[in-house]
């Protein structure tokens, strides 16, 4: 985590402290307020419009911090979007259906605009262009519903922040990891911008975020977990940890779907059975240890995707662990029905108590179990298989996997290198991710190709890290253009550009294919470069480019460099 990070942090924090007691105030005297119904838990009057504070925060966090792509526009966009959605709703009661087609609207731009959706997301003998459909249909699914799921969980004070904090906590760490500072500095600005709000929110709240934040806040949680999507190295981060760490509302929401489905009920129809309702009314812990225990179980969540990191098996046994307890809750709180009670009916087997279900057994049954034992016997017997099929499954998952003796891949040193350049090829030597490899390669590229410095007549950086194929056309590129000049600067001693220092913006899937070459992976990285002084090219002294790298035979190699507009003040 980089000094800029905290700093991002920081500063919408601060800026979101300030605002939230001035917009409620101000929001207050308008009678944008929280209505009490049979439904809530409050009590006074509480203006419900510090989502608007939480967004301006952000946004002036935004502009400062971030470095703006399509991306991150179509997620400006999306979010505005939102946003102004569910402040319509908090000010006027919009209905059900026109919210979900604003979030529809902003889900598109972000697919469509700025290219955000599930990546290499294939099926078994489905063609390409169906699986690539069926995979934005899914993403539309996913933004929809974490942006709905969110807002479900908004019940009570301090609840849908809080655990919104600790994903985005969680998602910026396991980034950090794996090299992801785009997403670092996204979850980082969200988070401080909650959490100057929750300052104001916590038990008893002085103000609520509302739908405008809510909403806001789920539609930026789910487009946050997607960009982890777009780099297949890690199968777990792109796919299971957003669902791990989203575990709470994400059952909420399911369960709620669920029990309005059994009690034949609209879904839009709001109700008392969520995790919330349940721990504050049937267990009567009060509003203040509910939310406690809910960030405890979000808490739980998170670790145990970021174990997943160190040690597959353990974040396995700890999710069905949660799992379990999440269920045995559900049935014991009456969440979905009364009736609905499989693990605590098998639990009472051995527990025995009036409480809890029972097994419904004739007479006939009594009779045989009562001279037999069978019940006993059957349950030994049931057991039994459970314990030797886990460890035939556990020694069979063990079995099966490949020895695979992976060649070490070597990349070689630049001619003449800078302190700057030995420091990158070191740390490609000591990468553990592909990603981070993928980074280190693309940025001693560039450092060698925009270093003058150390070169020598007719010689263009780089060249070594070049996909073959395509070296011809890119020295052709260099030297009508980057290097036209430097021949007559080497002879005239001029030849003093060096890069000092870099930083990775991003690193993202590639729209860029080769011919022959479509199924390999394609990564773009965006570079920060910075010089000794002015760029003889630019006349600037720090520039923005993009490099692109295509990974064969498990080596990655530079297929494209985007320098033209990089140019930075």
């Amino acid at each position: 985590m980089t000094l800029n990070n905290i700093l991002a942090f920081c500063v919408t924090f601060i800026i979101s402290v300030i605002l939230t007691p001035f917009i409620g105030k101000i929001t207050k005297g308008m009678g944008i307020i929280a209505h009490t119904n049979n439904r809530t838990v409050h009590h006074g009057i509480i203006p419900r419009t510090g989502g608007y504070a939480i967004y301006v925060a952000f946004l002036i966090g935004a502009m400062v911090f971030l470095k703006t792509d399509n991306q991150i526009n179509s997620i400006l966009i999306g979010g505005l979007i939102v946003f102004l959605f569910g402040l319509y709703d908090d000010i006027h009661d919009l209905p059900p259906k026109m919210k979900v087609l604003g979030q529809v609207a902003a889900a598109l731009i972000v697919i469509f605009y700025g290219g955000i959706s599930l990546k290499g997301f294939t099926i078994p003998y489905i063609p390409t262009i169906l699986s690539y459909s069926i995979a934005l249909i899914v993403t539309l699914g996913w933004i929809v519903g974490i942006t709905n799921a969110v807002n479900l969980i908004d019940g009570l004070d301090g609840l849908c922040g809080g655990i919104s904090m600790i994903v985005l906590i969680t998602t910026g760490l396991i980034s950090i990891h794996y090299g992801r500072t785009d997403i670092t500095s996204l979850t980082l600005l969200l988070a401080g911008s909650i959490g100057g709000f929750l300052v104001f929110n916590f038990h008893p709240a002085k103000i609520f975020m509302g739908d405008c934040g809510a909403l806001f806040i789920g539609f930026m949680l789910s487009v946050i977990s997607l960009l982890g999507f777009g780099f297949k190295t890690s199968t777990f981060f792109t796919l299971g940890a957003p669902i791990v760490v989203l575990a709470v509302p994400i059952m909420d929401t399911l369960i709620a779907i669920i029990r309005r489905k059994v009690h034949h009920q609209r879904f839009d129809e709001a109700d008392k059975g969520h995790l919330h309702h349940k721990l504050m009314f049937s267990l009567e812990l009060g509003q203040t240890k509910s939310v406690l225990i809910l960030y405890i179980a979000t808490a739980l969540f998170s670790i145990c995707s970021f174990i997943h990191i160190y040690s597959v098996t353990a974040s396995i046994l700890l999710f069905a662990l949660l799992l379990l307890v999440f269920e045995i809750f559900v049935e014991y709180t009456n969440m979905i029905s009364r009736k609905y009670k499989p693990i605590l009916t098998i639990l009472n087997i051995f527990l025995k108590r009036d409480d809890l279900p029972k097994i419904k057994e004739s007479k006939t049954y009594l009779m045989i179990a009562k001279r037999h034992h069978v019940k006993y016997i059957l349950i030994g017997f049931l057991c039994a298989v459970i314990a030797v099929s886990g460890v035939l499954v556990y020694h069979n998952h063990n079995d099966k996997k490949p020895v695979v003796n992976t060649p070490v891949i070597t990349y070689e040193m630049p001619n003449h290198p800078t302190s700057l350049m030995k420091s990158v090829h070191e740390d490609i030597n000591a990468s553990h991710t592909k990603r981070n490899t993928c980074q280190n390669v693309a940025a001693l590229f560039a450092i060698d190709f925009f270093t003058i410095s150390n070169k020598k007549k007719d010689e263009i950086g780089g060249a070594q890290y070049f996909y073959s194929d395509r070296l011809d056309n890119f020295k052709e590129f260099a030297k009508s253009s980057y290097y036209a000049n430097v021949n007559d600067m080497i002879a005239n001693k001029t030849n003093l550009d060096e890069v000092t220092t870099y930083e990775v913006n991003y690193t993202r899937a590639s729209d860029v294919t080769l011919s022959g070459l479509e199924d390999y992976e394609y990564t773009d990285v965006g570079l920060e470069i910075t010089f000794n002084k002015k760029n003889f090219y630019y006349n600037y002294q720090t520039i923005n480019i993009k490099v692109t790298l295509i990974e064969k035979n498990n080596r990655f190699s530079i297929v494209s460099l985007d320098f033209n507009n990089g140019a930075n003040e």
